[in-house]
């Protein structure tokens, strides 16, 4: 009698196992979540070095205003002309250019004229006086309050922020008048 072979176990019923396509399609998932995950963090990577640039030229911008503001230079019209440009102290692919400028106070009375609204015959004493006071007013305005703008560049990517203020002019000669 002859012996009948018997099969192993392992390669009894159904074969276990991937196929070559269920193998391909996960493969591709995987290498589709891979392509998303790199790029992300790549641009996050690329934000974070935007941020830390941001905040170091605000930095240098709000430590500049700071230092005019304490130490405010005599405000006189030459300060108009030209733009203030220095390197950052300790940091020389960074300069500082400071300009200063007048403040100036438009006329209302133009704008209400040009608007339609030119006083009466009866509003003009008090239209008079309005033009008294809000020429004292602008005078004196004019003389007490600059404007100060600090612009920090990145002298090797051209990155730029630029930061105002108002400072006041404690050498103003003030003067109210008479009305």
């Amino acid at each position: 009698m002859a012996k009948r072979q018997v099969a192993p176990k392992f390669l009894k019923g159904n074969q276990s196992g991937f196929t070559l396509m269920e193998v391909m399609i996960a493969i591709a998932i995987f290498a589709i979540f891979s392509t998303v995950f790199v790029t992300g963090f790549g641009y996050n990577l690329l934000d974070s070095g935007n941020l830390k640039e941001d905040i170091l030229l605000k930095d240098f911008a709000e430590n500049k205003i700071n230092d005019i503001i304490t130490n405010p230079p005599t405000l006189a019209d030459s300060l108009t002309l030209t733009k203030e440009t220095k390197d950052i102290e300790n940091n020389p692919n960074y300069q500082t250019i400071v300009e200063y400028k007048k403040f100036f106070v438009p006329d209302m009375t133009k704008i209400a004229e040009t608007a339609g609204e030119s006083p009466t015959d009866e509003d003009n004493q008090q239209a008079a006086m309005e033009k008294r006071i809000f020429a004292v007013f602008k005078e004196n305005m004019e003389k007490m309050i600059w404007q100060v703008e600090v612009t920090v560049k990145n002298k090797t990517t051209s990155k730029t922020l630029v930061l105002d203020a108002w400072i006041y002019n404690p050498a103003a000669d003030v003067k109210i008048g008479t009305f």
